[in-house]
């Protein structure tokens, strides 16, 4: 139960952060957008009196004041360009558009709107159309006449184009943020993950060191005093060793193993022949099977490896709640020349809701359970072996984990 609420509380805080960021982006974006929106309406204004004024200097020909005109043009930040009736460009802003105008103003009036100019002309006529797409242009008339003489093409300004991407690089900006919190929390988590592991590990060898001993010694004595190869002493003795190979398992966690073993068959028969001595006492209805297609190769520690199948089993036939039922073990070669295994029971299942907490330490349905049998499977074979470890498959029918170890290479 305490695994499941700090779970509960590490996510609600992961997701108390994930509202908070959509919330300042939203509220961000919502602004952003609006004073685009003001700019855009201020560019239309600042066109349409544009256009007026260009009405008037250029009805009435006063060559002072289009002089002057064309001055403040330069200055806008809007990009627009005059066309006269037939299409042909007259005007523009040459600062934003990027295009200087030609020195003789009347070499304009050769200009063929359909395209086959100069390079820099074709590029005007392309910048029109994609003007006339963002934004309806603006009718230039005689003052005198109301008569069209001309058409003014405007577009937006870099600063309105930085301000409509501004919302999605604030969200880009905040997505990198909150995946640097989630993986600092991860590595925080991971890191006092294995200082937990490798601090009982430490102790728990320790305590075992000393009753150990005594029990080794109190065994001699029965060997001295029993027949030779007495069947009781024998199944002592191999119960001792399994506690010895206990704790020196312990004691290899916190450092880094050694991946010397090859046999990997051999590893997973001794652990299932030691369960079948001992199913009468742990699930005597329990039927306990190996098979093996196996012919890739890999490094392993024999220790760790044992431990963690001894793990899945145990989970098994807590799953199997003292009923009838197997526990299959099956070797096999995976993608890549990787070493497979499956562990596959026909007990009650893992619930739904429990699937992505079981590899999560301090997670546990038990009431006396710790919650760190798969969170020390999953750190022995992916930590330490640099394998990977899943559920596999899970329901009424039972549950199935699969282990992949990396495989040598041939």
């Amino acid at each position: 139960m305490d695994g499941i609420l700090g779970f509960k509380k590490r996510h609600l805080f992961s997701a108390y952060l994930l509202v908070g960021s959509l919330v300042i982006f939203l509220s961000i974006s919502v602004v952003s957008f609006r004073i685009a929106e003001r700019m855009e309406e201020q560019a239309q204004l600042t066109t349409w009196l544009l256009s007026s004024f260009t009405s008037q200097n250029i009805g009435y020909g006063d060559s002072e004041q289009l002089k002057e005109l064309v001055t403040k043009i330069h200055e806008i930040e809007v990009p627009f360009i005059v066309t006269d009736t037939a299409g042909r460009p007259m005007l523009w802003n040459e600062p934003i558009i990027g295009i200087k105008m030609p020195a003789q103003m009347l070499s304009l009036q050769s200009v063929d709107p359909a395209g086959g100019n100069s390079q820099d002309i074709d590029r005007i006529l392309l910048m029109i159309r994609d003007f006339d797409r963002e934004h309806e242009p603006f009718a230039i008339t005689s003052p005198s006449s109301g008569v069209r003489i001309g058409t003014l093409h405007y577009g937006s300004s870099r600063l309105i184009r930085l301000i409509r991407w501004l919302p999605y690089g604030e969200l880009l900006l905040l997505g990198s943020f909150f995946g640097l919190i989630v993986w600092a929390r991860g590595m925080k988590r991971e890191a006092n993950e294995q200082k937990l592991f490798a601090g009982m590990a430490k102790e728990t060898a320790h305590q075992l060191g000393t009753p150990l001993t005594s029990i080794m010694g109190w065994l001699e004595l029965l060997r001295e005093k029993l027949p030779q190869r007495d069947v009781v002493v024998e199944e002592i003795d191999r119960d001792v060793s399994k506690l010895r190979k206990v704790s020196e398992r312990f004691s290899q966690i916190g450092s880094q193993p050694q991946l010397q073993d090859s046999d990997i068959e051999g590893v997973v028969e001794g652990v299932v022949s030691y369960f079948e001595h001992r199913m009468p006492h742990l699930g005597g209805k329990v039927e306990i099977t190996f098979a093996s297609t196996l012919t890739n190769k890999c490094r392993f520690n024999r220790d760790l490896t044992e431990w963690v199948l001894e793990n899945l089993i145990k989970n098994s036939l807590d799953a199997m709640k003292g009923k009838e039922g197997t526990i299959e073990l099956v070797l096999f070669d995976g993608a890549d020349g990787a070493v497979s295994i499956k562990v596959i029971d026909n007990g009650s299942g893992v619930p739904a809701t429990h699937r992505n907490l079981i590899f999560d330490a301090g997670f546990t349905t038990k009431s006396r359970g710790w919650g760190m049998g798969l969170a020390l499977v999953k750190r022995i074979v992916v930590g330490y072996h640099k394998g990977k470890i899943r559920l596999a498959d899970s329901g009424i029918h039972g549950t199935t984990f699969e282990i992949s170890l990396p495989g040598e290479v041939k």
